[in-house]
């Protein structure tokens, strides 16, 4: 009996190392990656804007993993998981992996399939040709935000138009040519709520001229649709001088279908590459909305960023914003929006590290 017990520990033992070399062997094929920013600076401003450690100036803080395995014959597997934290805090921002959390198998020739919470195909292709990049601060990310349906009570699918979930993707590059698009399934959650289905296409050409096109379209949970984006730009590079141009548009309706607004945004910026690690912007971006009189925002951002390392970056920037009587956040280029029929100025100075 004792040799019996002696003889099944020994076999336990040995299956159980086996199977750690097998998972290592595994674990060895695949490539994983943790990477992140960490992006924190000082803002300030008048008009009752709070001098405060400002986390994100030109990056969102985050923390994510990614892999990816060869399956040969060009196929890939791969998955990512993207957090976002308040840097200046530590809270976390939204879900433990609000940013992304899918799976996928890409092919060399036929393209990339993506399932899961993943960033809009539409929002990748506008930041193409924004004049600020989408930077996390003074930056056509927020009119883009704002008017895709979170004021209206819009799709639970559509965080932000920025994240799309329960989202199935298909992305491809032919040449010089990028196409992507997105569908969210209106499906119930845990709570037994139904979310809005969401709609998202992006088209880029990348070549001596850039240029984007993107199309997004969110539902009420109860099927009518909420918003609508448009959009279209171009970007030119000669020399150490990028010019962008952009043009947003895009309508919001309540759920009885009334439209509650009709936004149009337009950016226009250049680059200058004054070194191999600094750069000058001056970006100006002008929203109104035509359903409300006296509704634009006129905003000038001036900004400098200087790599330290290839991971590390100072800058500072500045906001000029004109902002008529009626004005509101789907005009504004500044998180949080600026007060109405006021000019007000927001400094932010920061550092960006990546890892």
């Amino acid at each position: 009996m004792r040799q019996t017990a002696r003889f099944a520990h020994t076999t336990s033992c040995v299956a159980l190392a086996a199977l750690g070399l097998v998972g290592a062997s595994a674990f060895a094929q695949s490539n994983v990656t943790l990477y992140g920013n960490v992006d924190l600076g000082l803002l300030t401003g008048n008009n009752n804007i709070e001098s405060q450690v400002y986390n994100g100036g030109i990056s969102p803080s985050i923390w994510g993993l990614k892999g990816s395995e060869d399956l040969g014959g060009g196929l890939k597997a791969f998955f990512n998981l993207e957090s976002h934290f308040s840097a200046d805090t530590g809270a976390q921002v939204g879900g433990m992996f609000r940013r992304q959390a899918n799976l996928g198998i890409s092919s060399a020739s036929l393209g990339t399939l993506t399932l899961g919470n993943m960033y809009s195909p539409a929002v990748l292709a506008f930041a193409a040709t924004d004049p600020r990049g989408l930077r996390e601060n003074f930056s056509g990310l927020y009119p883009w935000a704002y008017n895709s349906g979170v004021l209206v009570g819009g799709s639970s699918n559509s965080d932000v138009g920025v994240f799309m979930h329960n989202a199935v993707a298909y992305s491809n590059t032919l040449g010089p040519v990028g196409i992507s698009a997105s569908y969210s399934l209106s499906e119930k959650d845990a709570a037994a709520t139904t979310g809005g289905a969401v709609t998202a296409l992006g088209l880029t050409y990348s070549d001596a001229v850039n240029l984007s096109a993107a199309y997004q379209a969110a539902d009420h949970p109860g099927g009518q649709q909420a918003s609508k984006m448009f959009s279209v730009g171009a970007g030119y590079t000669m020399g150490a001088f990028t010019a962008k141009a952009n043009y947003l548009s895009a309508t919001n309706k309540d759920t009885a279908g009334v439209k509650t607004s009709d936004v149009g945004v337009l950016g226009l910026g250049v680059d200058w590459k004054t070194s191999s690690a600094n750069t000058v912007t001056a970006a100006f971006y002008r929203g109104k909305d035509d359903r409300v009189s006296n509704s634009g925002t006129s905003t000038l951002i001036l900004a400098n960023e200087y790599a330290l390392s290839k991971r590390t970056t100072v800058y500072g920037q500045v906001a000029f914003a004109n902002a008529d009587a009626a004005a509101g956040l789907r005009t504004s280029v500044v998180a949080g929006g600026t007060a109405a029929d006021k000019n007000t100025r927001v400094l932010n100075v920061g550092i960006k590290h990546a890892f």
